[in-house]
């Protein structure tokens, strides 16, 4: 995150509070922050509905990733034979 996309999560008595900390209160907000973060994935984890969205997800996009690739693939492989017989194309196309 940087700090333009910070700015705009935080409202104005937040970051006035955050300025107005020393060193040490820092240091233990970011402690708590990423502590924070670490229970609230944990418990997130934990639910069944949320692992079974995520095996959803997870099923859904390897089945997008598979037909990308080989179509990635297939255009590769035209490009490169195209210009084996001749054809004038862009040596700078991406099929990322």
């Amino acid at each position: 995150m940087n700090m333009k996309k910070a700015l705009k999560l935080l409202d104005d008595g937040t970051i006035e509070v955050l300025q107005g900390m020393d060193n040490n209160e820092l240091r233990d907000l970011i402690v708590q922050a990423e502590q924070s973060i670490l229970d609230t994935k944990e418990e997130l984890e934990k639910n069944p509905k949320y692992q079974e969205l995520k095996e959803n997800l997870k099923a859904l996009r390897s089945g997008f990733t598979e037909v990308k690739n080989r179509q990635q693939a297939k255009i590769l492989f035209s490009l490169v034979r195209l210009g084996e017989i001749g054809v004038p194309v862009n040596d700078e196309q991406d099929v990322s």
